[in-house]
Protein backbone atom coordinates (compact mmCIF):
# COMPACT_ATOMS: atom_id res chain seq x y z
CA UNK A 1 0.00 0.00 0.00
CA UNK A 2 0.90 3.71 -0.89
CA UNK A 3 2.54 6.00 1.85
CA UNK A 4 0.78 9.16 0.63
CA UNK A 5 1.83 11.39 3.15
CA UNK A 6 5.30 9.98 2.59
CA UNK A 7 5.20 10.28 -0.91
CA UNK A 8 3.38 14.32 -0.38
CA UNK A 9 6.53 14.69 1.56
CA UNK A 10 8.67 13.48 -0.80
CA UNK A 11 6.93 15.50 -3.53
CA UNK A 12 7.22 19.10 -1.59
CA UNK A 13 11.10 18.54 -1.02
CA UNK A 14 12.03 17.83 -4.63
CA UNK A 15 10.24 20.69 -5.76
CA UNK A 16 11.89 22.99 -3.06
CA UNK A 17 14.88 21.50 -4.45
CA UNK A 18 14.05 22.85 -8.38
CA UNK A 19 12.11 25.59 -7.56
CA UNK A 20 13.92 27.28 -4.02
CA UNK A 21 17.31 28.88 -4.81
CA UNK A 22 17.51 32.50 -3.66
CA UNK A 23 19.38 32.89 -0.07
CA UNK A 24 16.95 35.40 1.56
CA UNK A 25 16.86 36.28 5.28
CA UNK A 26 13.38 36.88 7.38
CA UNK A 27 13.74 39.74 9.73
CA UNK A 28 10.48 39.26 12.14
CA UNK A 29 8.75 42.95 12.74
CA UNK A 30 6.39 44.19 15.00
CA UNK A 31 4.01 47.43 14.96
CA UNK A 32 4.90 50.33 17.34
CA UNK A 33 2.39 50.99 20.89
CA UNK A 34 0.27 53.25 18.64
CA UNK A 35 0.08 54.61 15.71
CA UNK A 36 2.73 57.15 16.09
CA UNK A 37 5.24 54.84 16.92
CA UNK A 38 7.37 53.07 13.96
CA UNK A 39 7.42 49.39 13.81
CA UNK A 40 10.04 47.95 14.85
CA UNK A 41 12.13 44.80 14.85
CA UNK A 42 10.49 41.63 17.20
CA UNK A 43 12.81 40.66 19.71
CA UNK A 44 10.40 37.40 20.45
CA UNK A 45 11.03 35.53 17.21
CA UNK A 46 14.64 35.33 15.89
CA UNK A 47 15.26 36.36 12.65
CA UNK A 48 16.55 33.01 10.28
CA UNK A 49 17.77 32.16 6.70
CA UNK A 50 16.11 30.00 3.97
CA UNK A 51 15.91 29.45 0.39
CA UNK A 52 12.80 30.44 -1.15
CA UNK A 53 11.34 31.75 -4.82
CA UNK A 54 11.13 35.10 -5.10
CA UNK A 55 9.04 36.38 -8.59
CA UNK A 56 8.70 39.68 -9.47
CA UNK A 57 5.30 41.53 -10.88
CA UNK A 58 2.68 38.29 -9.65
CA UNK A 59 -0.81 38.64 -11.09
CA UNK A 60 -3.08 41.17 -9.68
CA UNK A 61 -6.03 38.79 -9.68
CA UNK A 62 -4.57 36.33 -6.90
CA UNK A 63 -5.86 37.29 -4.17
CA UNK A 64 -9.70 39.15 -5.19
CA UNK A 65 -10.81 39.56 -1.73
CA UNK A 66 -8.02 42.17 -0.71
CA UNK A 67 -9.10 45.55 -1.88
CA UNK A 68 -7.28 48.62 -1.93
CA UNK A 69 -7.91 50.90 0.94
CA UNK A 70 -8.30 53.42 -0.81
CA UNK A 71 -11.43 54.73 -1.19
CA UNK A 72 -11.66 56.42 -4.34
CA UNK A 73 -10.66 53.25 -5.66
CA UNK A 74 -13.70 51.60 -6.70
CA UNK A 75 -13.92 47.57 -7.42
CA UNK A 76 -10.20 47.51 -7.79
CA UNK A 77 -7.64 44.99 -7.03
CA UNK A 78 -4.15 45.34 -4.96
CA UNK A 79 -1.11 44.82 -7.48
CA UNK A 80 2.18 43.35 -5.30
CA UNK A 81 5.50 43.85 -6.25
CA UNK A 82 6.29 40.24 -5.79
CA UNK A 83 5.41 37.04 -4.45
CA UNK A 84 7.72 34.70 -2.35
CA UNK A 85 7.11 30.75 -2.15
CA UNK A 86 9.24 28.28 -0.20
CA UNK A 87 9.07 24.55 1.75
CA UNK A 88 8.25 25.86 5.30
CA UNK A 89 8.57 22.23 6.60
CA UNK A 90 11.67 22.74 8.82
CA UNK A 91 11.10 26.74 9.81
CA UNK A 92 10.60 27.66 13.40
CA UNK A 93 7.90 29.58 12.59
CA UNK A 94 5.52 30.94 9.98
CA UNK A 95 5.99 34.95 8.79
CA UNK A 96 3.02 37.50 9.54
CA UNK A 97 2.01 40.70 7.89
CA UNK A 98 4.67 43.63 8.37
CA UNK A 99 7.59 40.83 8.70
CA UNK A 100 10.31 41.42 6.00
CA UNK A 101 12.08 39.31 3.79
CA UNK A 102 15.81 40.25 1.92
CA UNK A 103 17.08 38.63 -1.36
CA UNK A 104 20.48 38.19 0.48
CA UNK A 105 21.73 38.18 -3.27
CA UNK A 106 20.45 41.19 -4.49
CA UNK A 107 19.94 42.80 -0.97
CA UNK A 108 16.49 44.03 -1.63
CA UNK A 109 14.18 44.25 1.21
CA UNK A 110 10.45 43.11 0.82
CA UNK A 111 7.35 43.03 3.18
CA UNK A 112 5.05 41.02 3.41
CA UNK A 113 1.53 42.33 3.14
CA UNK A 114 -0.68 39.30 1.93
CA UNK A 115 -0.21 35.31 2.62
CA UNK A 116 -2.11 32.32 0.28
CA UNK A 117 -2.55 29.06 1.55
CA UNK A 118 -3.55 26.39 0.18
CA UNK A 119 -3.01 23.37 3.04
CA UNK A 120 0.84 22.25 1.32
CA UNK A 121 3.79 23.09 3.08
CA UNK A 122 4.25 25.80 0.66
CA UNK A 123 2.48 28.63 0.99
CA UNK A 124 2.92 32.14 -0.73
CA UNK A 125 3.28 35.72 0.58
CA UNK A 126 2.79 38.71 -1.15
CA UNK A 127 5.67 41.83 -1.31
CA UNK A 128 5.64 44.89 -1.54
CA UNK A 129 8.95 46.75 -1.74
CA UNK A 130 10.12 47.88 2.32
Amino acid sequence: MVDWEAARAFTQEACAGVFDYTPCRLQPRRQGLTANHAAADDPTRSPFEFKGTIDLEPPSDRIPRHFSVDTGVKNGTVSYDAVLTAHVGSWPYLPERSDCVTDLLTGLTWKIVAKEQDGTLRPAWYLTRA
